[in-house]
């Protein structure tokens, strides 16, 4: 999932890769990381954008298809729900200098 995070991964495909259905798949990611599949794939790109919103200076419409979302207002909505904030406010909130910016795990 961490090296797709751009891509769409239907969860078929994920299950399929551990050789499980999809079913049994979304049961055992949740017993193994307390959340469904999805909402692990959903805050891993918020987290990723958040990097890149400190770590760039591409625009919020470039950082969110490379997050894997359809476009910028999906972004902002779904960053938005995660965070409280919009992605422009946050980054300017948080912004620092870049060499204290640190790529995610």
């Amino acid at each position: 999932m961490e090296a797709n995070l751009s891509a769409h991964m239907p969860l078929y495909q994920l299950a399929s890769v551990v050789h499980l259905s999809v079913g049994h798949f979304c049961r055992a990611f949740k017993g193994r990381f307390g959340e469904r599949p999805r909402a692990y794939l959903m805050r891993r790109r918020i987290a990723y954008a958040k990097w890149m919103m400190l770590s760039t200076d591409q625009p919020l419409s470039e950082i969110a298809l490379a997050c894997g979302m359809a476009d910028q207002p999906h972004f902002s909505n779904v960053f938005r729900r995660m965070t409280g904030e919009t992605p422009s406010r946050w980054r300017a909130e948080h912004r620092q200098p870049m060499a204290e910016v640190v790529e995610p795990a």
